[in-house]
């Protein structure tokens, strides 16, 4: 099954249509170690832009990608703890809901986790042109291994990110 892919390097964000093989994109993406892609446009941090019919990029060189496609057969989701996670991965301030087992008491388990990793009611912060930018995500997959640090969110931060926001919101308007 194609679906649009949307993912997150170091130095731009890739769209393009990805062929997806697993029932979920998280499973596919710790599966392989590159990513095909066709009809694809990178939008560098820069404010570049390079279009190219097919593209191939390394599973370790991204950051994090929107989370697209089948969510995976009901029957087989488990009962989880979210919390709210907030993570620095590569020039990205991520926020969002991690699903850990029930009862764990501390984010061990996210570091043992493979490295792609999806966060649920997602919001991607980052600065294109001198610009920045914010974008929300229902779930966005963030490479783990990638991550400069990561830890709970506290209301402080929650609200100054969601603050940028509406400030480049104003800002566009």
């Amino acid at each position: 099954m194609d679906i649009e892919f949307t993912g997150f390097a170091g130095d731009c964000i890739i769209t393009g249509r990805f062929a997806l093989a697993a029932k979920r994109l998280t499973d596919h993406l710790n599966a392989v170690q590159a990513v095909p892609l066709e009809d694809v446009v990178l939008d560098g941090l820069d404010g570049q832009r390079v279009t190219a019919p097919t593209f191939t990029i390394d599973r370790t060189e991204l950051c994090a990608v929107v989370g697209r496609g089948p969510r995976g057969r009901r029957a087989l989701r488990i009962a989880t703890d979210r919390r709210r996670l907030q993570v620095q991965v590569g020039p990205y301030v991520v926020l969002g809901r991690y699903h850990g087992p029930l009862g764990a008491t501390s984010l061990r388990t996210f570091a043992e986790r493979d490295p792609m990793v999806p966060l649920t009611d997602a919001t991607i912060a980052y600065v294109v042109g001198g610009v920045l930018e914010v974008m929300d995500a229902p779930t966005l997959i963030i490479n783990r291994e990638l991550a400069a640090w990561y830890r709970e969110a506290d209301e402080e931060f929650e609200a100054s990110l969601v603050s940028l926001g509406q400030q480049a919101v104003q800002t566009e308007a």
